[in-house]
């Protein structure tokens, strides 16, 4: 998720579900694979992890993976983006002709 603020130049907010095993339908419905470990009804499936990224890579809020919470942030949303964007504008460079130019050329003489 940092790296997608910080190429984007922009706020990321990830969110990611919690859930444990009894919040799904009761066996045989469903199999869990790929564990050793004796399953119970509060065995974490899913670990969360919402997170909020400022665009400088910054973590404003989260990640949690102790359970459900509500994360939340205040956010610069146009001093951020700005500051971010003179950091590293990923499209910029192409609008500036003295830095990248398109020419056509020909090879035919008439």
């Amino acid at each position: 998720m940092t790296h997608i603020a910080l190429e984007g130049g922009c706020f990321v907010l990830s969110a990611n579900q919690f859930c444990l095993r009894k919040d799904y339908p009761p066996p045989p419905e469903y199999i869990f694979s790929g564990t050793d470990e004796d399953l119970t009804p509060d065995t974490v499936v899913c670990a969360g992890g919402s997170v909020i990224i400022s665009p400088s890579g910054a973590v404003l809020a989260g990640p949690d993976y102790k359970g459900e919470v509500l994360i939340t942030a205040d956010l610069d949303i146009h001093g951020e983006i700005a500051r971010a964007k003179f950091d590293f504008d990923v499209v910029g460079h192409y609008s500036r002709p003295d830095v990248l130019s398109l020419w056509t050329y020909s090879t035919s003489n008439g």
